[in-house]
């Protein structure tokens, strides 16, 4: 039960990964004006270069994650393998990533107009522990059921039988 849920949820965080592109390519599309936050940071190189690395590697895990999805709803046991190593990338990846991320978006908070600088910066790391926590959440729980005994047991590849005596 565990591989088909599983399964289900690698896909359902595959198309998420491979969709993200397609959000950004829209938004990055929206004219904004000059004094926008997000107008400066678009016009930072670092955050320009991070933001391309973070689509690529999501578009890369998502691939990924969809052969896994399909592997384990049909119980292959390389799926099984891949979702660990998945897992233990992103394990690395999101703290890593969101501590990268963190100087972009507290510049971003406090570009914000009107906003008390201190109560902005607070909010992102607010931000950042929350978004720490929800990206851990799937890869931590991924690694875990991955490694239970019934689903290496589910994932393993079935002994042929030898044929009954006297059959053809």
């Amino acid at each position: 039960m565990s591989t088909i849920i599983f399964g289900i949820l690698n896909l359902g965080y595959a198309l998420l990964n491979l969709s993200a592109p397609l959000i950004a390519k829209l938004m990055s599309n929206v004219k904004l004006p000059a004094n926008s936050p997000v107008a400066a940071m678009r016009a930072d190189p670092g955050y320009v270069a991070w933001t391309n690395f973070n689509l690529g590697m999501g578009m890369v895990l998502g691939v990924a994650l969809l052969a896994f999805g399909i592997g384990l709803l049909l119980l292959k046991n390389w799926a099984r393998l891949g979702s660990i190593i998945y897992a233990v990338i992103a394990i690395v990846y999101v703290p890593i990533g969101s501590l990268v991320s963190w100087p972009f978006t507290k510049r971003m908070m406090e570009l914000t107009p009107g906003a008390p600088a201190g109560m902005m910066a607070g909010f992102a790391m607010i931000g950042l522990v929350i978004g720490i926590i929800i990206g851990l959440a799937y890869p931590v729980l991924l690694l875990f059921f991955m490694t239970r005994t019934n689903v290496i047991e589910a994932c393993q590849p079935e002994e042929p039988t030898a044929p009954a005596p006297g059959a053809v």
